[in-house]
């Protein structure tokens, strides 16, 4: 059960990376697109995409931090981790998402 963290991680970024793949040829799976105000929502998926692939940056970099570190010495290091990639990679995808609004 040491690795659970790390394979939980492993297949969330797999889930987030899969979406991703799925999102740019058709543009209504992303929900509430109605609510946004784009011009070309092709372009808009696409962009999209590309913000969730970058976001699943995180859990795969928790993942490693996990891998390293005795989880069950340093419980925290991998959420912190998490927190402050998903963050990071949250302020890069708002800036990349400015380009198509």
């Amino acid at each position: 059960m040491e690795y659970a963290y790390s394979i939980l991680m492993f297949c969330f970024a797999g889930a987030i990376l899969l979406y991703a793949a799925l999102v740019p040829g058709n543009p209504g799976m992303i929900r509430r697109l109605y609510a946004a105000k784009v011009k070309d929502k092709k372009a808009y998926a696409k962009q999209f995409a590309k913000v969730l692939a970058l976001v699943s940056l995180a859990p795969l970099s928790s993942r490693v931090a996990a891998l390293i570190v005795d989880i069950n010495r340093r419980p925290l290091v991998p959420v912190i981790t998490l927190a402050v990639v998903f963050i990071a990679c949250m302020q890069k995808g708002a800036k990349m998402m400015e380009e198509v609004m």
